[in-house]
């Protein structure tokens, strides 16, 4: 397990987000007026190189990423910031992006958790 954390607040414009596929990670620190587009989570206690091919798993639904930029392990674990871009890219946009496949389809109406591994 490279990462393993409890969602604890939705921000009210994720859903917007989503629509573009784009999912904004971030633990208690993010900043105020970014909140509302972000998944706030709890304090990530694992470590690890995120890769291609690992497996991220939102609440009830797995994903395999397919590019990752060059400083989302440090984001990561420092920030609990990345994004998480529904795409299945196969080079990362922006160098805290990671990449996925499929499309989103996660319950965010319910608790759970985000791990990756």
């Amino acid at each position: 397990m490279k990462y393993n954390v409890e969602i604890i607040e939705i921000g009210a414009n994720v859903d917007e987000m989503l629509q573009a596929g784009l999912l904004i990670l971030f633990n208690q620190s993010a900043p105020q007026d970014l909140r509302a587009y972000c998944v706030i989570t709890e304090e990530n206690q694992e470590e690890g190189l995120i890769e291609v091919g690992d497996s991220v798993k939102i609440i009830d639904q797995i994903y395999t990423i397919t590019a990752v930029g060059a400083v989302v392990s440090e984001n990561l674990y420092s920030l609990g910031h990345v994004s998480l871009c529904f795409d299945n890219a196969k080079e990362a946009k922006l160098p805290g992006h990671i990449h996925l496949t499929p499309s989103f389809k996660s319950d965010l109406s319910q608790p759970g958790n985000i791990t990756i591994k």
